[in-house]
């Protein structure tokens, strides 16, 4: 009930804010709950931690068997959609590939564990952005993927970015009011880290 009260009050101040356009005062500034936006942040959290599961240090990454990440970067190799990024991957991937596995792993556990602890929240959309991208660009030529799939694999994280996703379930709802209070006090670091909660 507190919700919905607090977000009528929300609603009604920025209707009643005086000089504010027209389009300002509808739905252009709705203002809703956090908790359905912090379960889907919570719910591609663990998307990202079920993908990082098969990226397996002990098979070379795929290498060995064939199979994981090895298996899916030859099929964008074989399948294109940029030219250019093909070249990156059969250049510079594929011969660095230990590395390059490693940092995918790291990464995608990287966004899994900030995204389902709401941890620096919009840092961890920042790289789930970036990899969402990055899978997107590789993926979109391979026979039998939905593209539709990775659009939304990079709108959630957008979402994620441009709300206060953290700050419902998750740790960044404590982080944030000493990092405002912070960098309200002049702190140059807390004004960086202000964005990224």
């Amino acid at each position: 009930m507190s919700v919905i009260m607090t977000d009528r009050d929300a609603r009604a101040a920025l209707d009643a804010a005086p000089g504010a356009p027209t389009a300002a005062r509808g739905w252009l500034r709705a203002v809703a709950p956090l908790w359905p936006v912090s379960l889907a942040r919570l719910l591609y959290g663990y998307l990202w931690w079920q993908q990082s599961g098969w990226k397996v240090p002990s098979d070379d990454f795929g290498r060995k068997s064939g199979g994981g990440l090895w298996y899916w970067v030859h099929q964008e190799i074989q399948y294109p959609t940029v030219t250019a990024y093909r070249d990156f991957l059969v250049n510079v991937m594929i011969p660095h590939w230990t590395f390059f596995g490693w940092m995918t792993l790291i990464t995608e556990t990287f966004i899994a564990v900030t995204l389902m602890v709401g941890l620096f929240t919009r840092l961890g959309s920042l790289a789930a952005i970036g990899m969402a991208a990055n899978i997107t660009i590789g993926i979109l030529n391979v026979p039998h993927e939905w593209g539709w799939s990775y659009v939304m694999l990079i709108m959630l994280p957008v979402i994620f970015l441009l709300t206060d996703a953290g700050r419902s379930f998750g740790l960044d709802s404590f982080v944030a009011p000493r990092v405002e209070r912070a960098a309200d006090g002049g702190s140059r670091v807390a004004r960086l880290i202000r964005w990224l909660v």
